[in-house]
């Protein structure tokens, strides 16, 4: 931790990130204030600096050398053939307030479970 003597209380001090959210609860800017006082100090000792959280395009860079590169995996979320196959959406399903029948077995069910006998609604 770097410590540094803060402009507007004289106290040798180390700095915090203090965060400053607008109306929504976005993060707008991270100052860099003195533990003791609150005063906005910049890292290098002068008065009241901002850092904003967006970042630069270098930053970025940075980051994705350090992570390997552009890789971006897409994930697939298409449905599969067996999917929606389950109780609930099938045509003999019964529903009770109490218990969830099967309208073929007439044993009770699970709705989320799967049949060889399923045919859609």
């Amino acid at each position: 931790m770097k410590s540094i003597v803060c402009p507007h209380c004289g106290e040798k001090t180390i700095l915090k990130d203090k965060k400053i959210f607008d109306d929504a609860f976005q993060l707008k800017e991270v100052r860099k204030v003195c533990a003791f006082c609150g005063g906005g100090v910049e890292e290098n000792g002068s008065d009241s600096g901002k850092n904003t959280p967006d970042g630069s395009k270098a930053a970025s860079e940075r980051l994705s050398a350090l992570l390997g590169g552009e890789k971006s995996v897409k994930s697939s979320f298409a449905p599969d053939a067996d999917d929606g196959r389950v109780c609930l959406h099938c045509r003999h399903y019964i529903k009770h307030p109490f218990m969830d029948r099967c309208g073929i077995t007439l044993q009770e069910i699970n709705v989320m479970e799967s049949c060889a006998q399923f045919e859609p609604r």
